[in-house]
């Protein structure tokens, strides 16, 4: 909400000063607005607050303010499209160099109009304003590290790739060593073997997958990880195995080319994050047993989805014990390799009572851990989040609750960003450089009149990936990556402030009714069309039927997407 009242407040401002010829009788009417907003916007941070714990009024007047917002900015552009056709109607003659000259107002057709909207839109502020104190909502200083101007300087940070760097994970030795032994020993095991990790979201399969990976590959002739995910296609896993380029495939045709090119060859396939039981049981087919120590292995959340190893029965990932635990925790926070001596006793009691609500979780533990990076490492600052945290709200969820914790704590213009990424499927590679300009083209990136607004949108996609929001692949570090637990909490969030409706299965053509400003298709059918309207911003298409491109042609002509 934060991000979207500064935008509109700003896109306001620069109305006021760029268009102040054309307002004529409606400049005054901007104004007010914009001041308004302005007042609305120290109420906030106290109604956001009221809103988490449970409020529901504050959460209707939150939804209340959204959709205003949304209404101006929607006047605001309707009133540049008009000026826009104006000027291309008097973009030549001799009238047009006349009044030019004589710096007289051009009539416009929607300045009507745009009144007309300015009226109504005043009146529904007025309302907000006027119910705000009714509902105990309170005007407070705003805080400047919540509420960051818009040409406030970013803070500089260090580049943040994540490649495989092993003394950055804690309590994973043991586990590597034995998943290595299991893919390595050819002479006990030459036959093509199933190892699977199993374990809760969260806990590290990924990245412990990742580790050996590394150090394993290089003993094959072929070698490859992929991400799965819990919508997949057969076809395209394959596709990607054979490093095809994406197109429609047919199964039957590609699955023995895939068996063919394997032939002779010792192969080390990793799956990473698989939901259903039937990938391997499709997948078996087009896997040679060239009975020369070629290794499968799969990550999974479920023993279910285990294949059936007689002599290789699956592994199961613990959690972290407190020593660990508390480890991971101290180098996440504190950032050096000396993390141990440089925290004095005081924090670190603090840091062993917030490391233990994270029940062993790794991807709680790194999470909270970036929460306490942009803290000041002193006693209070670390107490403050021990004490405001709600732990055992939602059945005691305790890394969800972290997980939201983690996003509260962000300023406006990153909660944007990261909210913007739910627009991406599940476990989808994100371009590293194609993420940065669709922020910028989406304007949802903050002015910085230091740098170009790309150079700030790096900047923001790196303070992400410091807070362990978002990942870089492991196959590159020109690929982002979101978790699944981060990705859930991303939905649940933008879902509720209407920042993007997703269409992800069929079922989600009964949508509920709303305007739909930024809409994502990740697998779906023909009838979704039908969603797209003159409010939305802005589609992305994922695996798009070609009859549907068709279908939007006839029915918006060429207008981009």
């Amino acid at each position: 909400m934060e991000s979207l009242v500064n935008f509109v407040v700003g896109k306001l401002g620069d109305m006021i000063v760029k268009e102040v010829q054309f307002l004529g009788g409606v400049g005054h009417q901007v104004e007010w607005v914009q001041t308004e907003l302005k007042r609305i916007q120290c109420c906030l941070i106290d109604a956001d607050t009221k809103r988490r714990k449970g409020d529901e009024r504050a959460e209707n007047w939150l939804n209340e303010l959204r959709d205003v917002a949304y209404r101006i900015e929607d006047a605001i552009d309707t009133f540049y499209v008009e000026i826009e056709d104006n000027h291309q109607e008097h973009s030549s003659g001799f009238l047009h160099k006349f009044r030019k000259l004589c710096h007289k107002p051009m009539k416009v057709p929607g300045l009507h109009n745009l009144g007309k909207e300015l009226d109504k839109i005043r009146d529904v502020l007025d309302g907000i304003s006027k119910s705000r104190v009714d509902y105990g909502i309170e005007a407070l200083p705003q805080d400047t590290k919540r509420v960051r101007s818009q040409t406030d300087e970013l803070p500089m940070r260090a580049k943040a790739y994540l490649d495989v760097d092993e003394t950055k994970i804690v309590g994973l030795d043991a586990d590597k060593d034995n998943i290595l032994n299991l893919l390595l020993n050819s002479v006990e095991t030459p036959r093509l073997a199933v190892i699977t990790i199993v374990g809760p979201g969260g806990l590290g399969k990924t990245t412990l997958a990742r580790m050996v990976y590394e150090r394993a590959k290089a003993n094959f002739d072929y070698h490859i990880m992929l991400s799965v995910s819990e919508q997949y296609n057969l076809a395209d896993v394959v596709r990607r195995m054979l490093n095809e380029p994406p197109q429609q495939v047919d199964l039957e045709s590609i699955m023995p080319k895939l068996k063919s090119y394997l032939h002779g060859k010792r192969y080390l396939i990793i799956l990473d994050d698989v939901w259903e039981v039937s990938l391997w049981e499709d997948l078996q087919f087009a896997l040679p047993n060239n009975e020369n120590g070629s290794r499968v292995m799969i990550t999974s959340r479920s023993i279910d989805v285990a294949p059936v190893d007689p002599k290789i029965p699956p592994y199961k990932l613990n959690f972290l014990n407190d020593k660990d635990s508390l480890t991971l925790l101290l180098k996440t926070a504190l950032s050096c390799q000396e993390f141990d001596k440089k925290c004095p006793n005081e924090l670190l009691e603090l840091a062993d009572a917030l490391a233990k609500k994270c029940k062993g979780l790794p991807l709680a533990l790194n999470v909270l851990g970036g929460i306490l990076s942009k803290k000041d490492p002193t006693y209070h600052a670390w107490k403050d989040v021990l004490n405001t945290m709600d732990w055992y709200s939602k059945k005691g969820e305790n890394c969800m609750n972290i997980l939201a914790m983690s996003y509260e704590d962000m300023p406006y213009y990153l909660k944007s960003c990261f909210l913007h990424l739910v627009c991406f499927p599940e476990d989808y590679e994100i371009e590293y450089y194609c993420l940065i300009r669709m922020w910028v083209a989406e304007s949802i990136i903050p002015q910085n009149n230091k740098k170009t607004m790309e150079e700030t949108a790096e900047d923001c996609l790196q303070q992400l990936i410091q807070r362990n929001m978002v990942q870089l692949s492991y196959n590159s570090s020109k690929i982002c990556r979101v978790h699944d637990l981060l990705r859930d909490l991303a939905i649940h969030e933008a879902e509720k402030i209407n920042f993007v409706t997703i269409f992800r299965n069929p079922q989600d053509v009964n949508h509920p009714h709303r305007v739909a400003r930024r809409v994502s298709f990740q697998s779906f059918g023909d009838e979704v069309i039908k969603h797209i309207g003159p409010k939305t911003r802005s589609l992305l298409y994922f695996k798009v039927t070609k009859r549907l491109v068709k279908q939007r042609k006839k029915v918006y002509g060429s207008r981009s997407s």
